[in-house]
């Protein structure tokens, strides 16, 4: 019996040791005018839909990968026939009702299907463990709607780079505006969280961050030689949509169209 018990506290120490106290607590983001958060994006999609219910607004989150190109969940913004976006507006910064940057409203089917793109793959049809491996898309931002106030965000607070591979034991962060009544969220802040990355696949993670409904389409990053590397997009419960090379490829071509 005693030497289970101290074989208990090696195992315990090591692991505090190794990999510290993850995940850590849930944090409450009341600055978003300073980076990475002033890049962090709350998103309110308006959605027309035959099934399985009738029209309906969602909250999630985007952030910005170019001055006027939003990344963010395919699920979030993806439009067939029987489920059409046809509004989206998008909030930086947003705390309960401050709001330091100037909302974006992208209004009407045909404006909404030209603002967005989602990856060639991704379908509502498909099971969860092959839509995620492609559940990410962009919101692109006309330039003529960008306001002036846009101008204040850096816009560079998440790196992309193909030569960062995630492994099993990283360290992820993770940020966005979850909006789960069930467990007290309504889209109104930010909250921030680190958790170790538990498994790295071909095109997906796993973490155990605290990630709710609204989460979806926030960025999960590394730092690594003083950048924040974006790694992927937080898309379904304890699990991520991961920029792999092939992935990363594809965002990076429409960032060069549309930027």
């Amino acid at each position: 019996m005693y030497r289970y018990f101290l074989f208990f506290i090696f195992v315990s120490t090591f692991h505090l040791t190794t990999f510290g106290q993850f995940p850590s607590k849930l944090d409450t983001i009341k600055q978003t005018t300073v980076e990475p958060f002033n890049n962090i994006v709350f998103l309110h999609i308006y959605r027309e839909k035959i099934w399985p219910k009738k029209d309906g607004l969602a909250k999630s989150t985007g952030f910005l990968v170019a001055p006027n190109i939003i990344l963010t969940a395919a699920h979030n913004i993806h439009s067939v026939g029987g489920s059409r976006v046809t509004s989206i507006k998008i909030v930086p910064g947003k705390y309960f009702n401050q709001t330091p940057y100037d909302s974006i409203q992208i209004s009407g089917e045909a404006n909404c299907t030209i603002a967005i793109q989602t990856h060639p793959n991704y379908s509502f049809t498909q099971i969860s463990r092959k839509r995620i491996k492609h559940d990410f898309g962009i919101i692109i931002i006309p330039q003529q709607n960008l306001p002036a106030s846009f101008q204040n965000l850096t816009k560079t607070a998440f790196q992309l780079d193909s030569n960062f591979v995630l492994k099993r034991g990283d360290t992820l962060n993770v940020a966005g505006y979850p909006a789960d009544r069930g467990y007290g969220f309504n889209g109104d802040f930010l909250t921030s969280q680190t958790d170790i990355c538990s498994a790295a696949y071909d095109k997906t993670f796993n973490h155990k961050l605290g990630t709710y409904r609204g989460n979806s389409g926030s960025p999960i990053w590394v730092n690594s030689n003083n950048k924040r590397i974006t790694v992927g997009i937080h898309t379904f419960r304890n699990a991520g949509t991961l920029l792999n090379k092939e992935n990363l490829r594809l965002l990076l071509s429409w960032i060069a169209i549309h930027h």
